[in-house]
């Protein structure tokens, strides 16, 4: 009775969450032992319940009837869904950053994110690189998951390589108020980018009213 118990719990608490969203074992460790959640973990992959993402990690399955196969995993997901589990500060790394943020449309090889952990590298179960970068990340531990990722694109970019139209895609992502609150925080970041986050609020009233034109 107690495994039936803990089955429902789990499956009603997937029911709440969007089918994209990604769980490790940790997040059912309100309802059960760690083997308990384990031996249901497994009985509902097996029944098609959830798909394993990777080890210790599942999702919902979630058919596009459109393309008529199975959503892929989000790999960002599972990024933020691993580093919550081990407690790591995350932020997504040079081209990942950029992708995130809609400023390249390559898709990386490999996701790379920078992390406060140890560097690790995980794979999918469908073949997808995840790698975590150690580094001390004092400069954006302060920040959103959505201002790091910010900050590093900037970092990846360069000063000379932002333009006109990167920060045009900058300022479709950000709102004035948010530019403004991460002002506040990258005070002692390197000087160019304290600039440039200045710049696109000076923008960010013209792009304001574009879109209410639109």
């Amino acid at each position: 009775m107690e495994e039936i118990s803990i089955r429902e719990k789990m499956l009603n608490y997937i029911k709440r969450n969007p089918k994209s969203r990604i769980y490790s074992i940790s997040d059912f460790s309100k309802f059960g032992t760690y083997a308990s959640i384990r031996k249901v973990l497994s009985r509902l992959e097996m029944e098609g319940r959830l798909i394993r993402v990777s080890r210790g990690f599942y999702k919902s399955p979630e058919f596009n009837i459109l393309i008529n196969e199975e959503v892929a995993s989000d790999p960002d997901q599972f990024a933020r869904a691993y580093a919550e589990s081990y407690g790591w500060k995350i932020a997504p790394h040079k081209e990942t950053a950029l992708n995130m943020l809609g400023l390249s449309t390559q898709v990386p090889n490999v996701f790379q994110y920078v992390s406060d952990g140890p560097y690790r590298t995980v794979f999918l179960n469908d073949g997808r690189k995840i790698e975590f970068r150690h580094r001390a990340i004092r400069e954006i531990s302060k920040l959103s998951y959505k201002e790091a990722a910010l900050l590093e694109a900037l970092k990846t970019l360069g000063k000379e390589r932002i333009s006109p139209d990167v920060r045009g895609r900058i300022l479709r992502r950000f709102s004035k108020k948010e530019l403004e609150a991460l002002r506040k925080r990258v005070q002692k970041s390197r000087k160019w980018i304290y600039e440039e986050i200045c710049g696109l609020i000076e923008r960010s009233g013209n792009s304001v009213s574009n879109r209410q034109r639109d």
